[in-house]
């Protein structure tokens, strides 16, 4: 039995210490191709690194069953997580350029300017999750030290799951280089390079907000710690710390605004309203936060009020771009160069002006109303009004690649646009506050966001938004019977 024991524990310490060799493995095999260009070299960079995600995935399974009370265990796994990361994901981020630098990228071709798109959205990628690794070891050490209970949420284990998957097949997709006479190889991973950019940037968006929302997590749950040892008594410094937070949620969501466009001037129309919905939930997020953390309530008397909140300046600056701005660039780039039939096309480059302004007096109004309706917008918010019109021009632009004849729907994105710029400024109009209901149904806000994803892998995405869009278009019928008080919870009946 004490020969078993040991069994157990030596094949623990080879699952647990041996990643860092096999991800430093891929390392030198990724250089072996980038130098000399080998198959081989590419084919055991491949394999050791998916050996050492089979060995992740196994080790704490096997040390909890084999050696339950181990105090170091746990201890040696984050730190070779911590290897493991800041081997492999700086690996990526060169191999993705490197893959784009050896299809000699021609900026005036549209397909070789998405390639490169991709690789720095691939590096920007890799940078997030190294920074996230080193927010969350932070906070991690010091609540330890401060004797807090340790607690990996959900987010947090599913983050850890996807992170080895998502780098073997970034790390087979930027090596791929077929080489005549090794065709035997490259068959079994054609499916990988042939994968269309569109699956790339949704998994790599999916695994960007995993990430983030794990860092989130982890502020909010050991962040007091940090203050209460930082501030002390000073409640305005307290505030001002935790306010960076929602307000980097916040700069977020405009940084999705101006990626939106980006993705929309290279093309990649369905990328950009789908990080347009992103943005919105980073919008919902940010509120979120805020109220969750207390950064809400007014402070006491004894301390000064600021004349102007840098988060509400914050929040109506990204709005603008995200919201107002993307969405009237996308129209510009995607509808406006159609030709259309009739002699209407002269007023096509005024209608994203229109939205755009109009846009920006709905979020003056928000800023500036000093009798808001708890749980409601008077008028449609802007993110809503945002995914109405940007839902119409991802179909037309998928007409366009189909080369069927688009002329119907640039006159239904036309006269969406110029509906939403009415609606939005429509104040006796109460629409229900989309985040806050979601709140109160935790099944909805998991299955909806999840078929909405789903969505955008079929040709049907645009349809689908569009769908749901237009439901809450004319959701105040159903909702104005809402009593305010319960539209403005947050978590269901009797929730926590």
């Amino acid at each position: 039995m004490n020969g078993l024991h040991r069994l157990n524990t030596n094949i623990a310490a080879v699952l647990t210490f041996g990643r860092p060799p096999l991800v430093f493995g891929s390392f030198l095999f990724a250089l072996w191709v980038m130098f000399t260009q080998f198959p081989l070299a590419y084919l055991l960079g491949l394999i050791v690194l998916a050996l050492a995600m089979v060995f992740d995935w196994i080790d704490g399974w096997f040390a909890v069953r084999y050696i339950p009370h181990s105090r170091l265990g746990p201890l040696v796994d984050r730190v070779m997580d911590r290897v493991v990361l800041s081997i492999i994901f700086p690996v990526l981020g060169a191999g993705m350029l490197w893959r784009a630098a050896r299809l000699k990228p021609d900026l005036t071709d549209v397909a070789s300017r998405q390639q490169l798109l991709h690789a720095l959205f691939v590096l920007a990628i890799c940078v997030l999750v190294l920074l996230r690794d080193q927010v969350a070891t932070f906070l991690r050490n010091f609540a330890q030290k401060q004797q807090s209970d340790l607690e990996l949420s959900e987010l947090s284990r599913l983050r850890t799951l996807v992170a080895s998957p998502m780098a073997v097949l970034l790390y087979a997709y930027a090596f791929y280089l077929p080489t005549r006479g090794w065709e035997w190889l490259y068959r079994w991973l054609d499916w990988i390079n042939d994968l269309p950019l569109r699956v790339w940037f949704v998994l790599e968006m999916a695994f960007l907000v995993i990430n983030i929302g794990s860092a989130t997590l982890y502020v909010r749950k050991y962040g007091p710690l940090a203050l209460e040892d930082l501030c002390a008594d000073d409640e305005v410094l307290r505030r001002r710390i935790l306010s960076v937070l929602p307000n980097a949620i916040t700069l977020m969501n405009g940084f999705l605004g101006i990626t939106a466009m980006v993705f929309a001037h290279a093309g990649r129309v369905r990328e950009a309203v789908f990080i347009l919905v992103g943005a919105a939930f980073f919008d919902r997020l940010d509120g979120l936060m805020a109220r969750r953390l207390g950064l809400t309530e007014p402070l006491p008397d004894a301390y000064p009020r600021p004349a102007l909140p840098l988060g509400a300046l914050l929040d109506d600056i990204s709005d603008f771009i995200s919201f107002c701005i993307a969405p009237a660039v996308i129209f510009s780039l995607v509808i406006v160069p159609i030709p259309v039939d009739g002699g209407w096309g002269w007023a096509l480059p005024l209608v994203p002006w229109v939205y755009a302004l109009a846009g920006g007096s709905r979020l003056i109004y928000f800023t500036l109303d000093k009798s808001p309706v708890p749980g409601f917008f008077k008028g449609m918010p802007v993110p809503a009004a945002a995914l109405l019109v940007a839902a119409p021009m991802e179909i037309t632009n998928g007409m366009l690649l189909n080369g069927s004849n688009p002329d119907a729907w640039v006159a239904v994105t036309a006269g969406i646009m110029l509906f939403a710029a009415l609606v939005m400024n429509l104040f006796p109009v109460r629409y229900l506050h989309v985040g806050r209901w979601m709140g109160r149904h935790p099944l909805l806000s998991v299955v909806l966001p999840v078929f909405v994803l789903l969505m955008v892998f079929t040709p049907y995405f645009g349809y689908t938004l569009l769908a749901f869009l237009l439901f809450y278009v004319i959701s105040p019928v159903f909702s104005r019977r809402i009593d305010p008080q319960d539209a403005v919870r947050e978590k269901p009946a009797g929730g926590a």
